[in-house]
């Protein structure tokens, strides 16, 4: 039997195999954010196909710090009724049901009413546009909160699983990137200040969610500058993120099965064995050899198809029928 199509168990919940839907934004919400029926088919598709996980796009912690018009929100509670009928559907349909946090920051849209493009320094952002506000310790505190709030609403709401996103250039990864940070207080200077925000937000949102679900910090290491952010300081970040109670780590990379820093070992492989959290891996893995030998091989737990199941969202069902599974 296919690997791939085997169950896992994660804090409880159980996945019905090793698939997953990651976050890729669709802009089918309304100007609030809030749930249309095309967001709800979208995501009901993949998961009636059989994915064993379903995580909806980014979503907006905070009014100030949209990324897209069109994008979906979960800053205020008149989002939670569409979010609710959303978990509802993926789940109605055998897939557990996830859902990433985000706050734009030096992605933020200007064009956006409201919004305010942030980061940690002043400095020109990795894509382009207009140079973020430097924010105040106070403000960082404060954003924290947002993401636990949101965590809060979209639990209540009924989803598996939230995930903090702290990958591709957005606020809490512009912390962790030297470029973006330049700050000389304690979240800026060495690794360990860089790396704060994401951890006590992650923290927080453990908090907030406590037992009610699942946990999950996604952060990405292809988009840093050679040697910013080595293994030992990806050691740190990990056992900080374990530490602050999250439960999954998923890792976004430029192929999931390369060998990571020069040890002969994916990346996959070695975060694994830096915490013993589960890992979702995502990056390369569209052919179903590819996300099979990915699983079986222990680079991840759970196999992250992007961009092949966004074209295909039956893409779960012929890798069933391809693998034997």
């Amino acid at each position: 039997m296919s690997v791939l199509f085997t169950p896992i168990e994660v804090k409880g919940i159980r996945l019905r195999n090793r698939v997953a839907m990651p976050p890729m934004v669709t802009l089918n919400a309304d100007e609030r954010g809030c749930v249309t029926d095309t967001v709800i088919e979208h995501y009901a598709r993949p998961a009636r196909a059989g994915t064993g996980l379903v995580i909806v796009e980014a979503t907006a912690v905070d009014e100030r710090g949209r990324v897209w018009a069109g994008g979906l929100g979960a800053f205020s509670d008149e989002h939670v009724p569409g979010l609710a009928r959303l978990a509802a559907a993926i789940k109605a349909e055998g897939a557990a049901a996830g859902i990433q946090l985000v706050h734009g920051g030096p992605q933020g849209d200007l064009e956006l009413p409201g919004n305010d493009r942030v980061g940690p320094s002043e400095v020109d952002p990795p894509r382009g546009g207009p140079k973020p506000r430097a924010l105040a310790v106070a403000e960082i505190l404060a954003i924290e909160e947002r993401f636990a709030e949101a965590a809060q609403r979209c639990v209540r709401a009924g989803f598996d699983m939230v995930e903090v996103h702290g990958a591709h250039d957005y606020l809490l990864d512009s912390f962790l990137t030297i470029q973006t940070n330049r700050r000389e207080d304690e979240y800026g200077r060495e690794a360990a200040g860089r790396m704060r925000m994401m951890v006590e937000t992650c923290r927080k949102v453990k908090a907030t969610v406590g037992e009610a679900g699942i946990v999950d910090c996604r952060f990405s290491l292809f988009n840093k500058a050679p040697g910013e952010l080595g293994v030992a300081d990806l050691t740190a970040l990990v056992s900080a993120l374990a530490e602050a109670g999250v439960d999954v780590l998923h890792i976004s990379t430029d192929g999931v099965m390369k060998d990571a820093f020069g040890t002969g070992k994916s990346i996959g492989r070695l975060v694994r064995g830096m915490c013993g959290r589960p890992v979702i891996a995502a990056g390369g893995l569209g052919d179903p050899a590819d996300a099979e030998r990915a699983v079986a091989e222990g680079h991840a737990d759970i196999a992250a198809i992007g961009n092949a199941m966004y074209g295909d969202p039956d893409w779960t069902e012929k890798a069933r029928a391809a693998l034997g599974g």
